[in-house]
């Protein structure tokens, strides 16, 4: 019989989800003293400023989620320490009844996160997708059938042959994943809860490489 240690997941796409402590006069910042823009088509709102965690009502926030982020690379992908990350832009987002973002990456940006300022439980998931020229096991040469329901708590075969995947943060969620890594967000069905959010992006500064392969930022 095949069991869970008997199987790698081999070359697999880091997706991070960890919660941080309430930051509440932060929380209050975002929601009433920042100026939103409506988004082209009408989708949802974002912030106007590109910056928002530059700000200085925000600093303990940007520290947390600076600290976070460090953990995530130096802590278990095992980074060398010797590279900084830096968050580069950060923006918020609100989404209100009928409100969705439509599947995209993030360009100029090495890792980007979210943070959840709601539980999206009462709102509209976020959804991470493969893109199509990742092969994880099959290409789309046969698309076989797989069981309607499959076992997320004991197995992690989903991991394999999935196209996409949910997830539901609560409120003071942190999610970190790879900036080239496809994502949307699903359709707000809530006529009373809004949804926000805090998204960001990451850079690396300092000496990368050696010899003729150095790189310096």
């Amino acid at each position: 019989m095949i069991k869970e240690h008997n199987v790698v997941p081999l070359f697999g796409i880091p997706l991070c989800q960890t919660q941080i402590q309430p930051y509440e006069e932060s929380e209050k910042f975002l929601k009433e003293k920042i100026e939103y823009v409506e988004r082209s088509h009408k989708v949802s709102y974002m912030s106007k400023d590109d910056y928002v965690l530059d700000n200085e009502n925000l600093m303990p926030l940007k520290k947390e989620i600076e600290t976070q982020v460090s953990e995530f690379m130096h802590g278990y992908l095992d980074i060398h320490e010797k590279h900084k990350f830096i968050i580069t832009t950060s923006w918020c987002n609100r989404y209100e009844h009928d409100h969705f973002i439509q599947e995209h990456y993030h360009s100029n940006s090495l890792i980007s996160g979210v943070l959840f300022l709601s539980d999206c439980q009462d709102t509209a998931n976020i959804v991470f997708h493969k893109d199509k020229n990742h092969t994880n096991i099959f290409t789309d040469t046969v698309r076989l059938d797989h069981k309607d329901e499959f076992d997320y708590v004991n197995k992690r075969s989903y991991l394999y042959h999935q196209s996409k995947m949910a997830i539901s943060p609560k409120k003071w969620d942190l999610v970190m994943f790879p900036s080239f890594l496809n994502h949307s967000v699903e359709v707000n069905t809530s006529t009373t809860n809004v949804r926000h959010s805090l998204s960001f992006n990451v850079w690396v500064k300092g000496e990368i490489g050696g010899g003729h392969s150095k790189l310096v930022l």
